[in-house]
């Protein structure tokens, strides 16, 4: 018995080890064909004499590659007294174009009743995109959907016929809209030193016929819109050969058109689906050798139905935006990044008056964790993006192809040239992944690099760098990721994010900095520890900082251009760089910011702030405004309907009052003077209601709807919790969001 005891416990012992070994995985780049891209048919230069075009892989701006990020906002669903605090919001999250539906039925009335005005007002929110330094795409239809009535169509135009067709009747009500549109923009085309970079035509329109596009395209042209670049979605029906426009993909983990938002999809696959909306696997619908690889709808979030619930979860989002990295995309544009309020009596049918979409940006411009998690990879790719859009993926030679696969791991990797970045993928939405203990290895064609072991969490994604040269010093692997490259006069810093479970290392090419410019190949591996910046110095002098960060710091970080200096900024406030000042909004009175490098900037103001300096280099500000109660009172009409009265008017100091609403039931409507003007459905989320959208009227009025049996995707604690207690309002909070904005002071 004693054998048979002792043998069994060495076989527990020998199966424990098994289970914690490193698995290793391969990429063999060493036969990759480097290719020399072509120029398409889509080019501009502005007065100022910036030019930006395309080749068949990627975007140029001044000839050199690029890399776009692009986000979705919609004028006439944002009062326009919060556009200009939301385009900021999106060019702090690292954004440079601003992307926006033109939807039909809003503008046209009434037959030949046209309306441009207010929220409606086209050119004036173009116009603050160009004071704001942001491009602008407009999807101008004629059909749009976006959930909006009819696609976007107004009514009679909806009942034609011959609607999204080369039908005479169609092309004439189509091209009076065109040449609204082209009123409203004229002036405002890069080529003329406005904003507008780029144009959609249509919008999935995969049942149709190609000669539509070429039409629509002809008759944008004679109204006087005139963008560099031409886009369809990539599930379009259009003629490849013309090279008339530019297709660009769709893909979305969060889905709202289907039950509970939708079970695991392919998105974290690295796969090579051209539009992402089924299991389509590698279908295309053109030649994709002919186009760039971009996106217009990164689905961030998704419009969730009466019936169909989720909840969005960020470091979800961030896995998907890592995926398409990796898989090739060299642009990205969100839909949406920015929610919205539905027009009245504009909305699709069976969708709510919000249309938050759980966007990065939500309904009442309330920044979530998701714009905070996305803009580490915003960071990582506006520093990198020049040499990323050149490199090919590469794909191992058994890439994980089952979405239920929780054992491999999911993993490609972008190569040019020796050098490039691995992409490691350990999330699935709707699926939880154990942690990776992993090893991995890639072949080029005169050497082999060999990663040390690491532990990839669950839940998590990780690109290694890997041959990379930084201001002529070559990095030859790193276990941690890059947030952002600050390059200033002969230094550049590079920051890096420590992965949970990893003691990061970095490894340098002795060749390469100048204790041992020598021709000698070996490297110096450096553990990196946090906030203990690490010195290098190539052999031509020039220098390289490497400084590990948090993934809390990374988060709350900010890579921004400051009197001409390149700057990082650290701070728990949302942060927003507007022309010469900073603005930071928060949730507490006392302010933090840190900055790199020590001595950048000042700030001047009527704010009292102490400075002090950390042992990693960074200037450190501390800002103090006085704290503010705010004064809602609550009246309840009965436990499922509550009047609140607001204050009139805020302190300076104090930019909004979030009304944090916790309820039960199935949604609850926003009234004043008895019209809804927005909703909320439950899904498990607290609802954060801007008060300042409402200071207009003094008195808002909440009403609750019961829960109904066909509502899908809320958790069943929950609905066990709602049936039980029936619907109430269990806590209503109001918090102050304080402000505070600081003039930058060149040094």
């Amino acid at each position: 018995m004693a054998f048979i005891k002792s043998t069994s416990i060495t076989f527990l012992l020998f199966i424990l080890a098994t289970l914690t070994l490193a698995q290793s995985y391969k990429i063999d780049a060493s036969q990759l064909v480097e290719t020399q891209p072509q120029l398409i048919p889509f080019s501009g230069a502005n007065p100022s004499g910036i030019m930006l075009s395309a080749n068949n892989r990627y975007f140029l701006k001044n000839n050199q590659p690029w890399f776009p990020l692009m986000g979705e906002i919609h004028y006439n669903r944002v009062p326009p007294q919060d556009w200009e605090s939301g385009i900021l919001k999106m060019k702090s999250a690292g954004l440079s174009i601003v992307a926006t539906y033109i939807f039909w039925n809003e503008h046209e009335t009434a037959p030949g009743v046209w309306d441009w005005k207010g929220n409606r007002d086209l050119r004036k929110f173009i116009e603050l995109c160009a004071k704001h330094n942001m491009y602008v795409w407009l999807r101008i239809g004629p059909w749009a959907h976006g959930e909006q009535l009819h696609g976007g169509h107004p009514e009679w135009i909806a009942k034609m016929p011959g609607r999204r067709t080369n039908d005479p009747a169609y092309i004439a009500a189509s091209t009076k809209l065109f040449n609204q549109i082209g009123v409203q923009t004229q002036g405002l085309f890069f080529n003329e030193g406005g904003p507008i970079i780029g144009t959609q035509l249509e919008n999935e329109y995969a049942s149709g016929q190609a000669a539509h596009i070429t039409k629509l395209k002809q008759m944008a042209l004679e109204a006087g819109i005139r963008p560099v670049f031409w886009t369809v979605t990539a599930n379009t029906v259009f003629d490849d050969s013309k090279m008339e426009v530019i297709p660009l993909q769709g893909s979305y983990c969060y889905r709202g058109w289907e039950k509970a938002g939708g079970g695991p999809t392919n998105d974290f696959l690295y796969g090579d689906d051209q539009w992402i909306m089924t299991g389509a696997l590698g279908k295309v619908y053109y030649d994709v050798s002919l186009f760039p690889r971009g996106l217009c709808e990164q689905g961030d979030g998704s419009q969730m139905m009466y019936q169909n619930r989720f909840v969005v979860e960020p470091y979800v989002e961030e896995a998907h935006l890592q995926n398409q990295i990796g898989r090739g995309m060299n642009l990205v544009g969100y839909y949406m990044f920015h929610g919205g309020t539905q027009t009245p009596g504009l909305k699709e049918p069976g969708l709510p008056e919000s249309y938050d979409f759980q966007a990065p940006v939500g309904e009442y411009g309330i920044i979530r964790q998701s714009y905070r998690n996305l803009r580490i990879l915003h960071q990582f790719i506006n520093s990198f993006g020049t040499e990323l859009v050149q490199m090919q993926p590469v794909e191992p030679l058994n890439p994980v192809r089952d979405i239920y696969d929780t054992a491999n791991l999911r993993y490609i990797a972008r190569v040019k040239d020796n050098s490039g970045f691995l992409f490691l993928c350990n999330t699935q939405v709707r699926i939880h992944m154990p942690d990776k203990p992993v090893t991995m290895q890639v072949k080029l064609q005169n050497e082999t690099i060999d990663f040390p072991e690491i532990n990839l969490k669950g839940q998590t994604t990780l690109i290694l760098p890997f041959n990379i040269v930084v201001n002529d010093i070559r990095i030859k692997y790193a276990t941690a990721q890059i947030l952002s490259k600050v390059e200033n006069k002969d230094e550049t810093i590079l920051f890096f994010i420590k992965p949970e479970g990893i003691d990061p290392e970095i490894a340098i090419s002795n060749s390469t900095i100048s204790k041992n410019a020598n021709g000698n190949e070996l490297t110096t591996i450096t553990r990196l520890l946090l906030d203990t910046p690490v010195h290098f110095t190539a052999a031509n002098g020039k220098k390289l900082t490497v400084i590990l960060l948090s993934r809390h710091e990374a988060e709350q970080s900010l890579h921004a251009t400051i009197n001409g200096k390149n700057v990082l900024l650290v701070s728990n406030a949302d942060l927003m760089v507007d022309n010469g000042s900073l603005r930071m909004e928060q949730s507490l009175p006392d302010f933090t910011l840190k900055v790199y490098p020590a001595g950048a900037i000042s700030f001047a103001g009527n704010h009292i702030f102490s400075k002090q300096k950390n042992n990693a280099g960074f200037d450190i500000f501390n800002v103090s405004v006085n704290a503010y109660t705010a004064r809602i009172k609550k009246r309840s009409i009965s436990e499922k309907e509550i009047v609140l009265s607001l204050p009139r008017k805020m302190p300076a100091n104090v930019s909004d009052v979030i009304l944090k609403v916790d309820y039960l039931g199935a949604s609850c409507d926003v009234l004043q003077n008895d019209k809804i003007i927005s909703d909320n459905l439950v899904n498990g989320l607290p609802w954060l209601i801007s008060v300042k959208r409402f200071l207009k009227e003094p008195l808002l009025k909440l009403r609750i709807h019961d829960w109904n049996d066909s509502i899908t995707g809320v958790a069943p604690e929950l609905v066990k919790e709602i049936k039980a207690r029936g619907s109430m309002f269990t806590n209503i909070e109001a918090i102050p969001r304080y402000s505070v904005k600081l003039r930058l002071i060149d040094k």
